[in-house]
């Protein structure tokens, strides 16, 4: 059929078809991580953020391989919990320029790569940590700090990654403000915030 593409596709259109979700497991920390429900969240935040049909690609890494990475793209050279790299610049936040051309390839959000035992070492500190609740994560809902499954903070940490495909960020304080509103809105959707 003609709708029929290998890759992600325009959005908006009925009957086009789902973006590709391709998932990564580069680490060990973690063992047996589910990565079909990975793709379900991943897929449910592409519907809400409206771009489903647009591809998206997760690594799951360990500190080496997420140190280097953000070495090379920010130049701090430490591991962190997430990092996004969209395709496309945003016209606003939330909002995507269309691709110039229509090639299958081009509808493509983006890569995410999140660093398992960060996250897994992140919810025990948190744990610890819980009675200092002044201490907020820039740019991460402070819902997160209250999780002690690393399972399940992945899941959240995906909503803040899928946001910075689409444009959202947290260097300025309304972008800060925004940013954490629309993480949280999502976060109820999918039932980790009531």
């Amino acid at each position: 059929p003609s709708n029929c593409r290998l890759f992600g596709s325009k959005r908006g259109v009925p009957g086009n078809p789902l973006g590709k979700i391709e998932i990564y497991d580069d680490q060990e920390a973690l063992k047996n991580i589910d990565q079909d429900a990975l793709q379900d969240t991943i897929r449910q935040i592409s519907k809400i953020i409206g771009y489903e049909t647009y591809d998206v690609t997760l690594l799951l890494v360990d500190d080496e391989e997420m140190r280097e990475t953000n070495l090379e793209s920010r130049g701090i050279d430490a591991p962190t919990d997430i990092l996004s790299f969209p395709f496309h610049p945003p016209v606003e936040a939330g909002l995507l320029e269309e691709p110039e051309f229509d090639i299958p390839d081009y509808y493509t959000l983006g890569d995410m790569v999140v660093d398992v035992p960060y996250v897994i070492r992140r919810c025990k500190e948190d744990m610890e940590d819980l009675s200092d609740e002044d201490e907020i994560e820039r740019g991460v809902s402070g819902a997160m700090a209250s999780i002690e499954d690393p399972v399940t903070r992945i899941h959240m940490l995906l909503i803040h990654g899928m946001l910075h495909l689409v444009g959202h960020d947290h260097e300025e304080d309304d972008e800060y403000e925004e940013m954490v509103e629309k993480e949280e809105e999502i976060l109820r959707q999918l039932g980790y915030m009531s």
